[in-house]
């Protein structure tokens, strides 16, 4: 009788270091930018909100189960570090929020993009907990599966929200090569999810 080999996938938290990675690149932008226009190194507080923009990007990506990923990893492994990067997320935006209490409403996108950035990432985390997980025993099924991942898709609309909100600031919005690298990958990741949404049907 034939032996059943069992199909040896990556490492799941291989999603921490390209999430790690691209935090550090973007970050080394931000701050390169910060430091040519006069302002000392080590803006956390920017960062706090930068990093978990990161994580949606590589979140988001990693949705589209891209078949370089399939053959590699284990979907169900990711999407179980998938959970907990997302609530992590979450706990950072909050933190920017926290210590930029206010400081925003000088820019209407800066204001209006971080709130319709922050409303849509808590819709889409509460319908992921409640009705994508398992964490919550028989309430999963009360809603269709497709319908939560479609309110779980308003992810997309935080990132964009999300992305306007950077505009919305004087020096990040003038901050080269930081501002076009983050709205090209910004914009190339929605343009992919989209295309890959209407492929599904």
């Amino acid at each position: 009788m034939a032996e059943v080999v069992k199909k040896q996938f990556k490492s799941k938290y291989y999603i921490l270091i390209w999430i790690a990675v691209l935090s550090l690149i973007f970050m080394g932008m931000v701050e390169y930018g910060y430091v040519t226009g006069g302002r000392p190194f080590g803006n956390w507080k920017v960062h706090l909100g930068l990093v978990p923009y990161v994580a949606w990007l590589v979140l988001t990506y990693i949705a589209t189960k891209p078949k370089w990923f399939i053959k590699r990893y284990n979907p169900k492994e990711m999407f179980e570090v998938h959970r907990i990067v997302g609530i992590v997320s979450v706990i950072l935006v909050c933190a920017h929020w926290y210590v930029y209490f206010l400081k925003a409403l000088k820019s209407f996108l800066g204001f209006w993009g971080g709130y319709i950035s922050l409303v849509a990432m808590f819709i889409a985390l509460i319908f992921a907990v409640l009705y994508l997980s398992p964490w919550v025993g028989n309430m999963a099924k009360s809603v269709s599966r497709k319908k939560a991942i479609w309110i779980h898709r308003l992810n997309l609309i935080a990132i964009i929200a999300a992305n306007i909100h950077v505009h919305g600031f004087g020096r990040l919005s003038k901050m080269v090569p930081f501002l076009p690298v983050f709205d090209v990958v910004t914009y190339a990741l929605v343009i992919y999810y989209i295309y890959w949404m209407f492929k599904q049907k």
